[in-house]
């Protein structure tokens, strides 16, 4: 069977070994990178759920998915992607973000990895989350989403909270696009929940996914906080005391940035 970029078969540890490094380092010195709380982390699977932000670029994203490749820590770790990152990116760049462990975000997907004993890192906010305006920047938002709760109780694993900081600041989202992706229908066609008016180097003004850009120098500070357990109360409270974490944690972390891009 072909295995195609967003299987979980097309994840590559040979890769990663080779280039997870060089990577990381470079997004560490560009962001100035933060990272605490990872004697936190479970030694068997788990389901990170965390925040991102900086629009297609994610670089939050980026920059917490190599701290882990190369922290040497295990289980080994797959990240939940959007379609778009596998169906619109050029084949050499989804090939690659698929052997570092970009898998498509899809429950049967994630159910399996768990079971063959990944952990596996989650983004219920998708595109509400990753193009808020840089004024919620640091707001948690999940649109309501709670399927991670689910798919940590169905395979008996705890929730880890990753939170970040600063990578809603590589860009300016002046408007998060809702309304418009809603009446033009994208978000029936492609998935697109958002389309978001931004400003960024080197397109200015700009409406719609932008084709990448160049981040600004902007500090990115990631918290781990201590797994909560999917046991005992409904999903809705379970889902309300992660988010209460990890808004009270993007708080603290906020009042340490200070000033957007000098952190």
């Amino acid at each position: 069977m072909e295995v195609k970029p967003g299987d979980l078969e097309a994840c590559d540890p040979e890769f990663q070994r080779r280039h997870a490094g060089w990577i990381t380092r470079a997004l560490h010195t560009w962001f100035r990178v933060d990272v605490r709380g990872m004697e936190h982390l479970p030694q068997g699977p788990f389901v990170g759920v965390g925040n991102h932000g900086g629009a297609a670029l994610i670089p939050d994203t980026l920059v917490w998915v190599g701290t882990y490749h190369t922290s040497g820590r295990k289980p080994p770790l797959v990240t939940l992607a959007h379609d778009g990152m596998f169906d619109a990116y050029p084949r050499p760049l989804a090939s690659a973000l698929a052997k570092l462990g970009a898998v498509r975000a899809r429950r049967e997907i994630a159910v399996e990895a768990l079971r063959r004993g990944y952990a596996v890192q989650v983004y219920p906010g998708g595109d509400h989350d990753a193009c808020r305006s840089f004024f919620r920047r640091n707001e948690i938002v999940f649109a309501g989403r709670k399927g991670y709760v689910e798919l940590a109780r169905e395979a008996g694993v705890p929730i880890v909270p990753v939170v970040s900081v600063g990578g809603h600041e590589a860009l300016i989202v002046l408007w998060d696009g809702v309304p418009l992706a809603s009446r033009l229908g994208l978000d029936r066609r492609f998935r697109l929940k958002a389309f978001p008016l931004t400003w960024s180097l080197p397109w200015g003004l700009w409406l719609g996914p932008l084709p990448g850009y160049l981040p600004l120098p902007a500090k990115i500070r990631v918290r781990v906080l201590p797994p909560i357990f999917p046991e005992g109360d409904d999903i809705d409270a379970i889902d309300a005391r992660v988010r209460a974490s990890m808004q009270h944690a993007a708080n603290e972390l906020a009042r340490e940035q200070r000033f957007p891009w000098i952190g």
